[in-house]
């Protein structure tokens, strides 16, 4: 019974990430005295996807869902491989990838190590994606001369049960909200924008500006951004809206 007193004091962490990272993300939650609630803003649907590696000098990845999502062969673990940042470069290396990169940031800081450490005269570069993309990672390397083509290899829908469960949940007495993705902003956005709720006692924490934007106008107590696009600055900027919320 004192546990449960205990996680019935503790403020709620809205965590719209989707699994199976939402788990991790979970585990760093509690550990700043929150009660992380598991809502994923989306589900993730395979899709099958042929890779022509002919003439590929290196791969890209922006995302640990792409490792998750796809077959790592002999053929494929071989070619090098530049990530978005360190979780999607942990992906590769778990999915069987023998040489990954991190470009450390966001999908442009990825298209200007691609560009400086590569030249577009050894080869193509082959972006493993979703459907949904925050950045044209391809088109900026093809601004620098670079052949650079996409292949989609995973898709996002709308989760079916996130807008019943977050809107039942942002009529409690308030809490944290994590986005990590520009996407989950937008789902987040058109969940609550016509349900004319008060989210005022809510304070939402995105891994990017890009993240945040949907959000900005729709009245939450506060919407703040890491100051890198990972996750260990995903877990400061909230432990400092948990350290403002203790003051007031």
């Amino acid at each position: 019974m004192l546990l449960q007193g205990r996680m019935d004091d503790m403020k709620a962490c809205v965590i719209t990430r989707t699994e199976p990272g939402a788990q991790a993300t979970a585990e760093a939650v509690r550990g700043l005295g929150l009660n992380p609630l598991i809502m994923p803003a989306a589900r993730v649907e395979i899709t099958p996807a042929s890779l022509d590696l002919e003439g590929v000098q290196a791969l890209l990845m922006t995302s640990a869902a792409a490792a998750r999502a796809i077959q790592v062969t002999d053929t494929l673990k071989v070619v090098p491989l530049y990530a978005v940042g360190d979780a999607t470069a942990e992906a590769a290396v778990a999915a069987g990838f023998e040489t990954v990169i991190s470009a450390g940031g966001d999908g442009a800081t990825l298209a200007v190590l691609a560009a400086d450490r590569m030249s577009p005269r050894q080869g193509a570069l082959l972006h493993l994606r979703g459907r949904e993309v925050a950045g044209d990672v391809t088109g900026m390397l093809r601004a620098c001369g670079f052949e650079a083509r996409h292949v989609e290899v995973y898709a996002t829908h709308d989760h079916p049960d996130f807008k019943a469960n977050i809107i039942a949940e942002l009529s409690k007495e308030g809490g944290f909200i994590l986005i990590h993705s520009p996407a989950g902003g937008r789902r987040l956005a058109a969940a609550v924008s016509d349900a004319e709720m008060n989210l005022g006692a809510w304070r939402v924490v995105g891994l990017s500006s890009a993240c945040i934007k949907p959000l900005e106008e729709l009245g939450f107590k506060s919407t703040s951004i890491a100051d890198s696009p990972d996750e260990e600055a995903l877990m400061e900027a909230l432990r400092d809206e948990v350290e403002k919320q203790s003051l007031e």
